[in-house]
């Protein structure tokens, strides 16, 4: 079956159950929320930036259609991987505690 022949996937847009809780203070576990969506966003907004200068330096031009279609190779999967690493890395650093 080709990706144009599946069908789409819808996802609920509702969760269902009691948000899960992980620390004593419900405010750091918003705040802890709030920087994994935020780090998600980034990661995905510098994957499409990336798109968009390869395929500058490619074809001299872009369009939409061109960002959405592009697959990365594997050296440039390496690569995003890698970046990924170290952003995650320096995002969720442990720092010491206040003496």
């Amino acid at each position: 079956m080709s990706e144009a022949d599946r069908p789409a996937v819808v996802l609920p847009r509702v969760t269902k159950g009691k948000r899960p809780s992980f620390f004593e203070d419900r405010s750091l576990d918003q705040m802890m929320t709030f920087i994994i969506e935020l780090s998600t966003e980034v990661g995905v907004m510098r994957e499409r930036l990336d798109t968009v200068e390869r395929l500058l330096d490619s074809q001299g031009s872009v369009t939409r259609a061109a960002i959405e279609a592009y697959r990365p190779d594997a050296k440039v999967e390496a690569e995003r991987n890698a970046w990924r690493d170290e952003f995650l890395k320096r995002v969720y650093r442990m720092h010491p505690a206040e003496q």
